[in-house]
């Protein structure tokens, strides 16, 4: 029974000392996330967020700020933890939505924001922990996935990516009674 721990718990340390890089990165990550918030960043770009949507006309204030939520996200965790980043920006949609001047529903809000960080984690070889692993796993076997070589193959999935769920939110949340009366005016 004893060779047996033994070789598992050489097997664990192995495994700890080849991912160690990344484990230390991630918690980077989490740091810098951590102190952007206390600096005021994030706090800052959800002021900037909530400006621009109330200097919208009222009646495209759902559809600026899907738009807007999503973007800022998609570019934002292209280069910061994706997870650490939604973590911190949900009470700032919170705000967002609870805003009674601006009146808007809290689901487009959060689905924008959902979309912005899941999908901008595909922007760079930082954005996302799957990228980062996946990219350790292939360092240890022998293939090199540079930042520069993931980001040329990254960005344009990125960018047809949040197209897609641009136009998704617009559709399910601004455009959908005006879609449904044309389906209507067709088949009847």
């Amino acid at each position: 029974l004893s060779p047996v721990c033994l070789g598992n718990l050489r097997r664990a340390a192995s495994i700890n000392a080849e991912y160690m890089g990344t484990l230390l990165f991630f918690g980077g990550l989490f740091v810098l996330v951590a102190a952007l918030s206390e600096l005021g960043l994030i706090r800052e770009i959800g002021r900037l967020i909530a400006d621009i949507v109330k200097a919208s006309e009222p009646d495209a204030r759902l559809s600026v700020a899907c738009v807007t939520i999503l973007w800022v996200s998609a570019v934002v965790s292209g280069f910061l933890s994706n997870i650490a980043f939604a973590a911190t920006m949900a009470p700032v949609i919170k705000i967002v939505g609870e805003d009674t001047e601006l009146g808007l529903p809290m689901a487009p809000l959060a689905w924008s924001l959902c979309f912005g960080t899941c999908l901008g984690g595909n922007l760079t070889l930082i954005g996302s922990a799957a990228n980062l692993i996946a990219a350790g796993v292939a360092q240890h076997n022998g293939m090199h996935i540079s930042f520069v070589a993931f980001f040329k193959v990254g960005g344009p999935v990125w960018v047809i990516t949040n197209i897609i769920a641009m136009f998704w939110l617009l559709a399910v949340y601004v455009w959908r009674d005006f879609i449904l009366s044309k389906i209507i005016c067709f088949v009847a």
